[in-house]
């Protein structure tokens, strides 16, 4: 019997959904992860600096680029693929404060349509 492989990835993946505005990204990565290289990967992403990149979880800054996911708390127990954990990402503006944090509801309640109107066609519109 062979022994395992030391290579392989011994921490399990947290599932992330990284929202701003109407933006959602999604990703898995290792628990053990630092803040900045998920910065990094979002840069990569959206083809920006990662100073440039303020990342948020449940109203708490996540300042330090060299703490790793789990010391915030994130980790594969909370960051399942059925229930991804959500971060924010704030973008610095200009005169290098960041914006304000904004997360836009997937669904909003005054654009909904009812099941019937829906399966009706109705327009929006009509009363």
């Amino acid at each position: 019997m062979q022994p395992l492989s030391t290579t392989s990835n011994t921490y399990p993946d947290c599932y992330l959904q990284i929202r701003r505005g109407k933006q959602t990204l999604f990703t898995d990565v290792a628990e053990t992860l630092t803040i900045g290289d998920l910065k990094r990967i979002i840069a990569h992403i959206l083809k920006l600096n990662p100073e440039m990149i303020r990342l948020t979880a449940k109203g708490q800054v996540l300042d330090n680029d060299t703490k790793r996911l789990l010391e915030y708390g994130i980790t594969a127990k909370e960051a399942r693929p059925q229930a991804p954990y959500q971060l924010e990402f704030l973008l610095q503006l200009e005169d290098g404060t960041f914006e304000t944090e904004e997360v836009v509801p997937y669904t909003a309640e005054n654009n909904s349509r009812s099941d019937e109107q829906q399966q009706m066609g109705t327009p929006i519109d009509s009363k």
